[in-house]
């Protein structure tokens, strides 16, 4: 059986209370016996010394009836058993003996006479006797002796009594101050306790309830000490909650909390039998803001962005920001498409505001997707995906565009999903080939090169797109296995063809900003090094894309592929906004315009002005140009004679599987002039 702290202070407390009190009461019982004991002996001994005083006389008179009135009159008296006279010889002169004492009786049933000296006999010894004797004397002569018997029948009887009275009294004590004691211990250590007990569970349900303090003892110490407890775990408990449900930068709901408040709208939705619209916000182009302007200015767009739809929304709509640039908007009670257009653009008029960060004025742009409950979905995760979804095709459209998720874009993304797969398996099936497109001098139109292009044959779908399954590629990561592919048939191909006595010139490879990042030059260099091509051999063309990245990182690389000696080729050049910047931090051989440019010649007067100043500054900087997607005599006539250095094009040569590649070689070789591998290499 488990006690209670009050059970066992009380029982502790009895037991303490209860063996000191019987202590006490045995010590007063056995010292007022003593005492009774000592009068009850001085009572005999004064009878005693009565009757040796008087009866001297008595014995020399031989008055034996005087005698018999002593000892009968000894005999009355209260606790003598007996009084007996016997003369120096010890024969008895004069007896009297009280019958009714239980103990004298006992004996004298037992002896079954009424023998005096025998009965003395049988009484010497008793312990409820006090026997005691006194000399008769008379000149000095001894007469005779006196002997009295007193019964220790009343102390015991006294005893008793005394015993019973006293454990009476003490059970009184003890119940009195047990439950006294337990009443202030209960009033002044349980109730705290049991308040601290109960404060104690209600923290363990997640609510914190401070102990009334009201004295300043050690449990009011204790209480105050618990009380500063509570709210130190009161203060963490908030700061945890925030931290797991609001964003430590904008100060917004996070994505846990966004989804927890999903589903909660879901469920009042459904109840209430309304719609509501979720927008899913990123912005265009962060990254550019975080590479040119620093990430602490990146923070600050972020959280005015932040602030700026949360200013734009209704009291009833959340805003969170779901990690990195990307942000969610809840709107509820949306009647109709209308009304969800409206706050799409209000949220990109809120967004694409100019912002003065860092000195600089910034003006960001954003993509939104836009889902509907429950025309979109009626569970968190799908309506999240389609939003996602639609977002992406926002980005698509162009910068500051809003897209409603329609069922069209759930199967495109399936299909994405589907292509994705089919698109791990393309390399062991055998389904990705090379085909090249040959570069030709612009003037003399001599086979010069050729740039490696890659080729998808779906056994289903079957030819698919580079414009397709590239940026796949790069957005799963997969261009990392496929780029070395294609670096690696490139230098088998370019090897097998030098061996047979075919020089095929350069070849121009493309190369992805992810590939580029996983020390791409060190394999290049074990590609080199394993199919013996020379550096020459190799042009790698790198896109705007690649030096968007960490400067110094992308600086070091490049230094790295021109310590091993290839060219190499800033790709489709004039697209970007900042390639004249790149051009004076980075060093390259050659500038490919790309054919956007290259299609109004010679009519668009915009295009030919872009590439005679194109030209104009390569050739101010040393650097050849590589004018691509020639389709017609009047242009490549317009880039000869404006000075372009290379040429390619549906005009001049298609692009060429690996057979059809060959035969182009091949044909070239009799007669012609000995090709350069180094035409392009400054």
């Amino acid at each position: 059986m488990r006690l209670g702290l009050g059970a066992k202070f009380t029982l502790t407390v009895l037991i303490i209370l209860a063996g000191t009190m019987a202590a006490n009461t045995l010590y007063f019982l056995k010292t007022s016996t003593r005492f009774h004991e000592e009068q009850l002996v001085e009572r005999g001994r004064a009878l005693g010394r009565l009757v040796s005083l008087i009866s001297p006389d008595a014995i020399l008179g031989f008055d034996f009836l005087l005698l018999n009135d002593y000892t009968r009159e000894v005999s009355s008296q209260r606790d003598v058993v007996y009084g007996v006279i016997v003369n120096a010889n010890g024969r008895p002169l004069s007896s009297s003996i009280n019958d009714a004492d239980p103990l004298i009786s006992r004996h004298l049933e037992a002896a079954k006479s009424k023998d005096i000296l025998k009965l003395l006999q049988q009484l010497d010894g008793e312990a409820e006797l006090i026997q005691l004797q006194f000399p008769i004397t008379h000149n000095g002569l001894m007469l005779g002796r006196f002997l009295v018997g007193m019964s220790r029948q009343s102390l015991q009887s006294e005893f008793h009594r005394q015993l019973v009275v006293q454990i009476l009294v003490l059970t009184a004590i003890v119940l009195f101050l047990i439950t006294a004691i337990y009443a202030v211990f209960r009033f002044n250590v349980l109730f705290p306790i049991r308040k601290l007990i109960a404060a104690s569970e209600e923290v363990g349900r997640g609510r914190y309830t401070l102990v009334e303090v009201n004295s300043a003892d050690e449990l009011g110490l204790l209480a105050r000490a618990f009380n500063a407890m509570i709210e130190e775990v009161r203060q963490e408990q908030a700061k945890l909650h925030r931290q797991a449900n609001f964003d430590v930068l904008t100060g917004l709901p996070n994505r846990m909390m966004a989804l927890d408040r999903i589903d909660q709208e879901i469920s009042r939705s459904r109840r209430s039998q309304q719609r509501f619209a979720m927008f899913f916000i990123d912005l265009d182009n962060f990254k550019s803001v975080n590479d040119s302007l620093g990430h602490a200015v990146g923070d600050e767009l972020l959280v005015a962005t932040g602030a700026r739809v949360q200013a734009t929304l209704r009291d009833a709509d959340t805003v969170a920001r779901l990690g990195g640039d990307e942000f969610l908007v809840l709107a509820p009670d949306v009647a109709d498409e209308v009304q969800v257009e409206e706050i799409a653009e209000r949220l990109i008029r809120a967004v694409s505001e100019p912002l003065e960060l860092n000195g600089r004025k910034v003006v960001a742009r954003c993509s939104i997707g836009i889902a509907l409950f429950p025309d979109n979905g009626e569970n968190v995760e799908m309506l999240m995906a389609n939003a996602d979804n639609a977002m992406y095709q926002a980005k698509s459209m162009g910068e500051g565009s809003a897209i409603f998720f329609t069922e069209e874009m759930n199967t495109r993304l399936h299909e994405r999903m589907q292509m994705e797969q089919d698109l791990n398996l393309a390399i062991e099936s055998g389904q990705l080939a090379l085909h090249f497109q040959p570069i030709f001098d612009a003037a003399a139109r001599r086979h010069r090169g050729a740039e490696v292009l890659l080729r998808w044959h779906h056994p289903e779908r079957g030819a698919v797109s580079p414009a397709v399954f590239i940026p796949l590629a790069e957005a799963t990561g997969q261009i990392v296995g496929i780029g070395d592919w294609v670096l690696e048939q490139a230098c088998r191909s370019w090897s097998g063809w030098h061996k047979a006595g075919i020089d095929p010139g350069f070849l121009a490879i493309n190369i992805s900003r992810i590939q580029f990042r996983k020390r791409f030059s060190q394999r290049l260099t074990e590609l080199m090094s394993m199919y013996g091509i020379p550096p020459q051999a190799l042009e790698l063309e790198i896109t705007e894309s690649v030096l968007l990245d960490d400067h110094h990182q992308v600086a070091e690389e490049l230094n790295s592929l021109r310590a091993v000696g290839v060219t190499l080729s800033l790709d489709d050049f004039g697209t970007g906004y900042s390639s004249l910047s790149y051009l004076k931090r980075f060093r390259f051989d050659v500038l490919k315009i790309d054919q956007s440019f290259v299609a109004g010649l010679p009519h668009d007067p915009d295009d030919v002005s872009l590439v005679k100043a194109i030209l104009a500054m390569a050739k101010g900087l040393d650097l050849k140009v590589v004018a691509e997607g020639v389709e017609n005599h009047d242009q490549l006539s317009f880039l000869t004679l404006q000075g372009c250095d290379l040429a390619q094009g549906y005009f001049l040569a298609k692009p060429m599987n690996d057979e059809e590649f060959l035969n182009h070689l091949t044909s070239l070789q009799p007669g012609a002039e000995p090709l350069r591998i180094s035409a392009t290499h400054n």
